[in-house]
């Protein structure tokens, strides 16, 4: 079949032509002329929307190719660069990904494999590893933001381009026409259903830690279309990370046998977020029951969401046995918790697979649109598990909420099944980096190195 190439100026001149056609219909009389009947009015309204429309995209994208060559004009370092194909490059959107890609690094390091590291970062602790004498072909650069960042990334040569950040060719990162292959490295262990639409669909490759994502991934080719792509069952990065600091904190951990149960309260942002929706009911009765309770908000409610978190701390200010946690780093108030209080937040299931302690969600109407749930005819993963990990509760169960937190920590098969959870579902856990460094070499084209043979192994899925 041929496809006829799309161009701005044909919608503007069929609008033209259809409000000429409309208006040359009208009866000529002076009266009739003030006469404008609905049809005619809506299409003319129509027409007026699709070329104000047509012109934003038109003048967006001359914006966008405006931009890129300003861009590589401005950044020499980008253009000596760029003039050289990377064997393999990792782009991060921040610091919030050190513990993602830090082990990645390490194990490229050890295989010898050339890396260029680009962050949208300056305090990025990444950057500071160029120049390290433990990473000889392993080089970094702080892109910024914008435009100059995006056209940074669209002029590209690489054999790899491995990126945490979805949407690749529908939101601002653009595909090269210079890479050979682009990876996205899933971090996290949920199914990704609460992804906006469209997050996989252009990558050539994902690296995942389980079935439950492939079967996300899997269901959204079937439903749009779309071949299948390679899926890397090679584990989550950052339990490489998590695990060792998490094993050292729990060695620090209060052990004394009349402590109070302490709580984590730790749920997600937005109109999905247990503090907006309940917050200060929660609150009190955390308090009633007399638990210690340590508060931490997700990252992004100190940003979007001051106002509910400064009149939350107000309240929790007036009752004993609370604080906060507003650190990077999770891993103390996990160690410190015997139970976490939640919602869809991803720390529910970092919370179970590394302590192998309960979680208690909120079970309250989840918003699925705008999101890849909003398009699957299954429940997510993340909320299917929620029964398996823990225990979900409503409103109505906020009075007796210090029996159903000593009836969770009682329970003897519990841990059992969080480990048997984790270990279906998440590879490789805390030994993610090298079978991913393993996949990401083979994709390079690079060769097979001595140590690749004692790594962990990664599973490809099959179509």
């Amino acid at each position: 079949m041929r496809v006829i190439p799309f161009h701005p100026f044909l919608l503007l001149a069929l609008c033209c032509g259809a409000i000429a056609s409309a208006t040359i219909s009208q009866p000529s009389s002076p009266a009739a002329l003030l006469y404008l009947d609905p049809g005619t009015g809506s299409l003319i309204f129509s027409a007026i929307a699709g070329i104000a429309g047509t012109a934003y995209f038109v003048v967006r994208d001359l914006a966008y190719r405006v931009g890129t060559r300003l861009g590589m004009l401005a950044s020499p370092r980008g253009m000596r660069r760029n003039k050289h194909e990377a064997t393999v490059v990792l782009f991060s959107e921040g610091a919030q990904y050190e513990a993602t890609f830090g082990p990645l690094i390490e194990q490229l390091a050890a295989r010898k494999l050339p890396c260029l590291y680009l962050t949208n970062d300056v305090d990025d602790p990444l950057l500071g590893l160029e120049g390290d004498t433990r990473y000889p072909l392993f080089s970094a650069e702080c892109i910024g933001n914008g435009h100059m960042a995006w056209a940074r990334l669209r002029t590209l040569r690489a054999r790899v381009v491995c990126m945490t950040t979805p949407g690749l060719d529908v939101m601002q990162v653009r595909r090269s026409p210079h890479v050979h292959h682009y990876m996205h490295v899933i971090h996290s262990p949920t199914d990704k259903s609460f992804n906006r639409p469209y997050s996989f669909d252009f990558f050539d490759s994902v690296v995942i830690s389980g079935p439950h994502q492939a079967r996300v991934i899997r269901a959204l080719e079937a439903l749009r279309g779309r071949p299948h792509k390679a899926l890397h069952t090679t584990g989550c990065l950052y339990y490489d990370r998590l695990a060792p600091r998490y094993a050292e904190a729990a060695l620090r951990r209060d052990q004394a046998p009349d402590k109070a149960p302490t709580v984590l309260l730790a749920p997600t942002w937005g109109r999905n977020g247990l503090l907006a929706r309940c917050g200060e009911a929660l609150i009190d009765a955390l308090s009633s029951a007399g638990m210690q309770v340590i508060v931490r908000p997700h990252p992004q409610s100190l940003r979007s969401e001051q106002a509910l978190i400064d009149a939350l701390r107000r309240v929790t200010d007036a009752q004993p046995g609370f604080r906060w946690d507003l650190g990077r780093d999770p891993v103390d108030a996990m160690a410190a918790s015997d139970i976490l209080v939640s919602d869809i937040s991803g720390i529910v299931f970092d919370f179970a697979f590394l302590t192998g302690r309960p979680v208690l969600t909120m079970d309250l109407p989840v918003d699925k649109r705008g999101f890849e749930a909003m398009d699957l005819e299954f429940e997510p993963w993340e909320i299917e598990m929620l029964d398996v990990i823990g225990r979900r509760i409503d409103l109505s169960d906020l009075p007796h909420l210090g029996q159903i937190v000593a009836a969770e920590l009682a329970d003897p098969e519990r841990a059992a099944r969080i480990a048997h959870t984790r270990h279906h579902y998440v590879a490789n856990f805390g030994t993610a980096s090298a079978p991913t460094a393993d996949v990401i070499a083979r994709a390079a084209g690079a060769p097979a190195t001595e140590n690749a043979s004692a790594s962990p192994t990664a599973r490809t899925v099959s179509a």
